[in-house]
Parts: structure tokens; sequence; C-alpha cells
């Protein structure tokens, strides 16, 4: 997909049944460039010539009829579980460069993902599905990066979570991101990643008043652990999202 000496995609342009050229890059966004297809429109001039086609308006609208398209007929594969599985294998990558580039289509988009969770066993779910087996009280989506479905199960970031009986996305691939950068929410629920800061959770009175408690009686053993660790961190505070590990580092 990254190989740049390669054709950019693999839409055939016809003006009046007359071939054009196969490589015009206006035709398809970058990320769709898997897919096979002939354009043939009657609109444009037979003497067509490259500065002419980068400011055409016609251009503009086929693009964005053929994405269009695409987005249908992944619709179409995605409802048959055995063809979406194949389907997904061989060109996830593109879905999640199309969530990074395309603005315009990415919450249709974000609905072809399929993750692992940490309670979907070999399965791969869809974010809608996570969402439908939500617990009651629950309003984030939570999500950690890894670079394995074990390293991911074993992080110490899920701990709290997986004590608490969320459930969490895995997010394996290193496309995902850039996944993570453009897809801030889906369905009105935010992604919130295990790893990062700012994971709270939704606290009863008495779990307040423990978590308060906690902060007061460790105060100096953060102070000191700062004054030890000087810049390379930026402040050890106390933290809901571990059980069983004593320390974790998390980035802004």
């Amino acid at each position: 997909m990254f190989e740049t000496k390669k054709k950019k995609n693999n839409i055939k342009l016809y003006v009046r049944r007359v071939f054009i050229m196969d490589d015009c890059e206006d035709l398809i966004p970058e990320y769709l460039g898997f897919i096979r297809g002939v354009v043939d429109s009657e609109d444009l001039p037979l003497n067509i010539s490259r500065e002419y086609l980068q400011h055409n308006k016609i251009l503009k609208v086929i693009k964005k009829n053929i994405t269009k398209k695409c987005i249908e007929l992944f619709q179409e594969i995605s409802e048959n579980a055995e063809d979406f599985k194949k389907f997904y294998e061989q060109f996830s990558k593109n879905i999640k460069l199309g969530i990074h580039e395309d603005n315009t289509n990415r919450a249709k988009l974000s609905e072809f993902l399929r993750y692992h969770t940490s309670k979907s066993g070999e399965d791969m779910i869809s974010l809608k599905e996570y969402v439908a087996r939500m617990k009651e009280g629950q309003k984030d989506i939570y999500i950690i990066t890894a670079e394995s479905r074990a390293a991911a199960a074993a992080s110490p970031f899920v701990e709290a979570l997986k004590k608490r009986d969320l459930e969490v996305i895995y997010m394996v691939d290193p496309i995902d991101e850039y996944v993570t950068q453009q897809l801030k929410d889906f369905d009105g629920h935010k992604l919130k990643n295990a790893s990062k800061d700012g994971l709270d959770f939704e606290n009863s009175e008495d779990e307040k008043k423990k978590l308060e408690e906690q902060k007061a009686s460790f105060e100096g053993l953060c102070k000191l652990c700062k004054e030890v660790l000087g810049d390379k961190v930026e402040k050890v505070q106390v933290g809901q999202r571990l059980s069983e590990s004593p320390c974790a580092l998390v980035t802004g």
C-alpha cells in the first residue's frame, strides 16, 4: 500500500468509451487503491490533460460517488460474517487508513472495524457489538494499544478495568495508533485509552472516600518518588487503574 513506485490505483478512466489513463490520482482516495474498476464519463473532453484533470469539478463528483459506492459494497459484504472475515483479513489496513484520512466517511468506516477484546475470545467484534454489551452506567469505550493480544491482556493498565468487569478492546495493529488519533468517539461514547492519562471511573461515595484517604496516606511516598526520579517523570500520583501491579507509567 505504501510503495511509491507502484500504481496509485486500479481505476481506468474512459471518456465516451475512449481510454484516457489508468493512474488518475483524483478518481479515488488512496486508501481505496485496491478497488478495481472502470469509469466512463460523457462529461469530460476527449483531449484531456493532467493539468485540466487536477482542477476539474466533475472528477470530485466522480470520486465522491465511487467512495460512496465502495462503502455500500463493504456494507453488503459485512452482512455475511464469513465473507466479511475474509475481506477484513485482506483490507483492514485500508479501512483503518481511511479512518485516518477521510473525515467525511469516518463514522461509516468505523462501523467496519473489528477487534478482539478482553471478553470476545477468538472472535473479533465490531464497535457496535461492544456498545450493545456495555455494562449499565458505563459511558466510555475502553481500548488499549499493544504489540500483541497477549501483551494487551497482560498489561497492568487493564487490571482495574477487568476487575470491574469492563470490556477492553485490544488494538494490536501498528496502524491502530492512527485510528485512535482520529476516532475520538463512536455512537456517542468516547474512546478512552487505558494507558493514557485521564482514565476515570464512576465511583461510589465509599470508593471516593477511600481514594482520598489513599492519596493522603501515600502523599509522602509520591513526593519521594518524584524527588528521586526528578525530570524523568511529570508527576507521581495515586491512581485507580491498577489492582495487582505496584505502579505503571502513563502517557499524557
